[in-house]
Parts: C-alpha cells; structure tokens; sequence
C-alpha cells in the first residue's frame, strides 16, 4: 500500500516542477524562423523589441535564422553596470545621469523625447543624424549631452544646388531598416510604407548585401538659363537633303532623355509610332543597333540608373540626372561595353559609329563596325551635341552615306554626333503623330519628354 500511495505523489511532484519549469521566464527563448525580424517576434511573444536587444546583447535588429533568442529572465550584466554597482552609493543630493541612449515607445515623438530628457529637438535630431522627424517603436536614439547643439548641415559648393536623385545601393552590416527608411524620409519625405512599396518589401527587414533603391540629396551644378522651347521640331533642307530635325535644350530641368522599350520590355520589338504613342513622349527616334532575332541591344544601355544591356560598341551617348550630356565611354580606359560602369549617369545608349569629332566629319571608324551594308546607302538617324546641354535629333528618308550622314550633322551644329540604326529601322514621332514611321520594329527608341515630374536616377 505504501507504493501505491507514492507513485501518484510522485507523478504530481513531477508534473509541477516540469509545470513550473516550463513557465519560467529564466528559460523562456524563441528560435528564429525564415522571414522573422525583432518587430515580429516582439508581436508574438509581447516582448518588447528593446527587451528582446538588451536580453540578447543586439546592437541593432539583425537576427540571423536559427539563431536561439531568449525573451525572458534577468538582464545580462555587463562591465559598466558591475562598475556602477560596485561603486560607493551617491548622497541623496547628487543629480541623476542624464541616458546615453533612449529606446524609442508607442507613442513617442521626437518633441516628446526631447521635453523628456531636457535636450531641444534640433540637439537629438543632429546627435543622430535626423534631418526629419521619423522614427519607429524600438528605435534606438543617442542622447547628446546638455547643452549640445544641433549639427551643421554642410554648405552647398558655389553654383550649386541640391537634387533628390534615387540610386540603388548594397545594404551594409551597420545597416537597418530604421536607418535606410530613415534616410529615405530625411532626403525625399517618404515614409517607411512609400519605402517598402518602392522597394517592394513585404516586412520591414533588410539584409548585407541586399539591394535597394535610395534617394540621396546630392549637389549638382546650376543650370544656366533655358535659351530655347524645351523640344523643337524642323523640317529642314541641309546639303540638298531633307531632314528632320528635333532639338532639345536640355537647360529646362523637367527635361528627360531616355530610352523607350516596348511593352514587353527588353528583347521584344515595336516600331517607333508604338513606341511613342505608348510612352506619351514628347519626340521619340529609333534607337541603335540590336540583334535581328533576340532584339537585344547590341551596345550598352542604362535606364534610370540601372543598367540593361552589355555590348561592344564603344562608345555613347551619357546624360546625368540633372541633365549634363556627353558622348564618349564610360570605362577608364575611355570606352563603353564589358568594364565601364558608367557612375553618376541617368541614360546611357550606345551606338555609333561616331560620325563627328569635335565639330569635324570623322572617318576614323572603330573596328566594331564591319558589316559592309552599314556603309552604303541607306536611310538615317543620328544623334549629336552641339554643347553638354544642347540635344539634336535628327532622321531622314534620304538614302545618304554615312560620310554624307556626317556632313549633315556637322552643318547642323553638332560638336560629336553617333550615327543610330538606319535602313528600315529609321523613324521619328513627333506628338504621337509619325513623322518618319520605321518599316520595321527596333529594340527601343530614345524618347524626350518636355514636362516630366517623376524620379531621377543616378547609377553608382
């Protein structure tokens, strides 16, 4: 009988140290699964993400999958607080430390904070870097000392101004969400969800060696004053040729030169009357060259920034975001293709060969261009500079040569000047209204688009 009465004793012994075991926030831990972040496990634990970084020693929020989290028990002790107590106690008139950190609750504000802690909010918006006032429950904020001024904003250079200009960037190791959407309010005013939708994440989480796209505010030179329309278009006899002729002054700030892909984007093909009427561009002209059965350009392409075709043409039209233009190469070694990089432009198009110089016909061809049917006599479009800001466009029916195709651009003004695809690829809209329709379909065309309000882009 005496077994029988200690067995249940046992088992219900057993059953409540394992209960109380269990319920022990000592022992309390998580493991995190793939797609978790500190906001969502704080959300199902009811940890708080502060807790959660100062229960597991984070410096930020970057967790890694399968990594152990404990959500419960004491803090950890670290050296400064052995320090502190260990230290003689203070006489009851001694004034309490200011924090040197300060993590952010659900319903803060920075004004809030700063009436807090007793610092202005120009003070804790310089100590952490904050042009804006955004910021995010578990946040972690720096603490000036007393008295601490807010930091100076650097002066533009002489002749400059600031543009908000998008670029793609490699998230790093001290990255965070907090800091990326928090530079994406300060230089474009969006807010974290704008920043998530424009880089389509699902949760507010990042990670080294993501990309993403980032406004930054960046100095550009002043442009001078516009001395034309923004896009012009002429029909012109040049040579005893009949032209047409696009001009685009690119002073105008609300000017945009890109290419224009057809509906089903790179590697598809629509003539250049389609091209125009999709985009609403103002003028658009055929592009360059491209393979005849993929359609992909056969030089290098950049739009917005971002980069979409490799080729071995070696040289190109480069315009930056804020509207400066150049045709050369984008490599150190002075050329396009395989190794530029082309940093800082907003469009890049490839093309050639280049048919002016320095205001003179060249004839010194690259060795690239060998096909014999592009040296006889054809239907043209060219593209040339006749300054950084002065565009021309340029295509005729006309069966021309290409040295005569040169001397028409020369005559027009152009300093250097590309010839474009030819044949039956030439065209040019004007207003969606065909000027010179293309007999057949080209990979993309070069659109200008006289009162555009979207983003720039710059490629790093």
């Amino acid at each position: 009988m005496d077994v029988v009465c200690r067995l249940p004793l046992f088992r219900t012994l057993r059953s409540v140290l394992l209960f109380s075991l269990a319920s022990s926030t000592a022992f309390a831990a998580v493991t995190v699964q793939k797609g978790d972040t500190l906001f969502t496990l704080s959300r199902r634990t009811g940890v708080s993400v502060a807790r959660l970084q100062a229960l597991n020693q984070l410096p930020g929020t970057l967790i890694r999958v399968g990594q152990v989290l404990r959500t419960g028990g004491t803090l950890p002790v670290t050296k400064a607080a052995s320090k502190v107590a260990a230290s003689p106690p203070k006489s009851a008139s001694a004034k309490p430390q200011r924090p040197s950190r300060y993590t952010v609750r659900s319903g803060d504000t920075l004004s809030k904070i700063a009436s807090k802690i007793g610092v202005s909010v120009r003070a804790l918006q310089g100590a952490n870097q904050l042009t804006g006032t955004l910021i995010l429950v578990g946040q972690v904020l720096k603490v000036p000392p007393a008295g601490a001024s807010a930091a100076r904003v650097p002066a533009l250079p002489p002749n400059t101004e600031a543009r908000v200009v998008y670029t793609y960037r490699t998230v790093g190791v001290r990255d965070t969400f907090v800091t990326l959407a928090q530079t994406a309010q300060q230089n474009a005013k969006l807010t974290s969800a704008q920043f998530m939708n424009l880089n389509h994440l699902r949760i507010a989480w990042v990670y080294p060696g993501m990309k993403v796209l980032l406004p930054q505010r960046i100095p550009v030179p002043i442009p001078p004053a516009p001395r034309r329309r923004a896009v012009s278009l002429s029909a012109v006899r040049v040579l005893d040729t009949a032209v047409q002729v696009v001009r685009v002054d690119l002073r105008w700030r609300d000017v945009l030169v890109s290419p224009v892909l057809p509906s089903r984007g790179i590697g598809s093909s629509a003539r250049v009357s389609t091209l125009a009427r999709q985009s609403g561009a103002t003028a658009v002209i055929n592009g360059s060259y491209f393979h005849p059965r993929s359609y992909i350009p056969a030089g290098d392409l950049v739009v917005q920034g971002k980069r979409l075709s490799w080729g071995r043409i070696p040289v190109a039209l480069a315009i930056t975001p804020d509207n400066r233009a150049y045709i050369g190469g984008g490599g150190g070694a002075g050329s396009s293709g395989v190794g530029s990089n082309w940093t800082g432009m907003e469009t890049v198009i490839a093309s050639g060969p280049q048919i002016v110089r320095g205001g003179q016909v060249s004839t010194a061809y690259s060795r690239v261009f060998q096909d014999p049917a592009l040296f006889g006599r054809a239907a043209r479009s060219a593209i040339g500079l006749s300054s950084n800001r002065d565009l021309i466009l340029v295509s005729t029916h006309a069966r021309l040569t290409i040295s005569e195709m040169s001397k028409v651009m020369a005559r027009l003004g152009a300093k250097d000047a590309l010839l474009l695809d030819g044949g039956s690829s030439a065209g040019l809209s004007w207003n969606n209204t065909s000027v010179l329709e293309s007999v057949r379909s080209v990979s993309y065309g070069i659109g200008v688009f006289s009162e555009y309000s979207g983003r720039r882009y710059s490629r790093t």
